[in-house]
């Protein structure tokens, strides 16, 4: 529609980490893709149609390639807010729950620092860029996290079970998110992430005051 209607402006693809081939360890804009899931290969071809209106038809077109990134609003079962809950059900009713594998880690980013260097990022040429933090922690350290918040252990209320493990995922992911800024001459200090993050999306629940 916007090639089509000769609109004047800018359109910003949100693409994802999850087009990229599960062995690179440190991914970059040029890394192989090679998604491993239906969500993956779904971001690859907007990824891919975003770019060719870029290159082939001249449009102002970005992918933003977003890693983990959350907010109050994070639908609760997604893993951050999953486990946020799992502390408060333990203070609250001694509850047990169920988790797949905790060894993954990730570069947990906060909706609101993303907004801002997504914005930083569209006021430069058209491109592909990384967006995320590059602060890596475990699903393990992030429990540990939302439990200490209670002074709580939380091998006393998490339990792993094989339902909720994937028979696809990536085990570690990482970014060159240094590299965009670097060429983009732009410079990013986060001040949320890790327990920040935790701890935010806990006190939100609080405030709430329901059952979650």
């Amino acid at each position: 529609m916007i090639y089509e209607e000769k609109i004047r402006c800018k359109f910003v693809n949100a693409s994802s980490c999850e087009i990229f081939d599960k062995n690179i360890k440190r991914i970059s804009v040029n890394s192989k893709k090679n998604p491993i899931s239906p969500y993956g290969n779904s971001k690859l071809m907007s990824h891919n149609l975003t770019k060719y209106f870029r290159d082939k038809k001249k449009l102002k077109t970005y992918n933003a390639i977003l890693f983990n990134t959350e907010s109050i609003h994070r639908h609760k079962d997604y893993l951050i807010p999953k486990i946020c809950i799992a502390a408060i059900n333990a203070k609250k009713y001694g509850k047990f729950t169920y988790f797949g594998n905790l060894n993954i880690s990730r570069e947990w980013n906060w909706c609101d620092e993303q907004t801002k260097y997504l914005i930083k990022f569209i006021n430069k040429s058209p491109q592909d860029f990384i967006l995320s933090n590059g602060k890596s922690f475990s699903a393990k350290q992030m429990l540990k996290f939302a439990f200490e918040y209670y002074k709580l252990d939380y091998k006393n209320y998490v339990r792993i079970h094989k339902r909720y493990l994937r028979k696809k995922d990536f085990l570690i992911k990482r970014s060159r998110y240094d590299l965009c800024l670097k060429r983009n001459k732009l410079i990013r200090k986060s001040k949320i992430y890790g327990k920040r993050i935790i701890y935010l999306i806990i006190k939100n629940y609080e405030k709430r005051k329901r059952n979650l």
